[in-house]
């Protein structure tokens, strides 16, 4: 699992293309643990028919440490991060 100071295996950031589209999610938007946890869902379903390598399998657990590190944080830094999520 990765954070902005320790970069995890799977860093989309240092592996997009130049100006490949990218959306980010941090611990601290609500839904993040839920967006998480639905794309393990969906790339667990597309490995079992066959439409993701077997190998995809390690990202899947991945996401799911992930979902437990956001609760967790969420959990220990509630109201620590109330500014806005991006600038307006």
């Amino acid at each position: 699992m990765g954070t902005k100071n320790n970069p995890g295996v799977f860093d989309c950031h240092a592996r997009a293309l130049p100006d490949e589209p990218l959306f980010t999610v941090l611990a601290r938007d609500q839904s993040a643990p839920w967006m998480v946890q639905q794309w393990a869902y969906e790339r667990e379903r597309e490995i079992a028919a066959g439409l993701r390598p077997e190998a995809d399998r390690a990202m899947v657990a991945e996401a799911r440490e992930v979902v437990k590190a956001m609760r967790k944080w969420r959990a220990e830094n509630d109201g620590v991060w109330r500014e806005p999520l991006c600038p307006t």
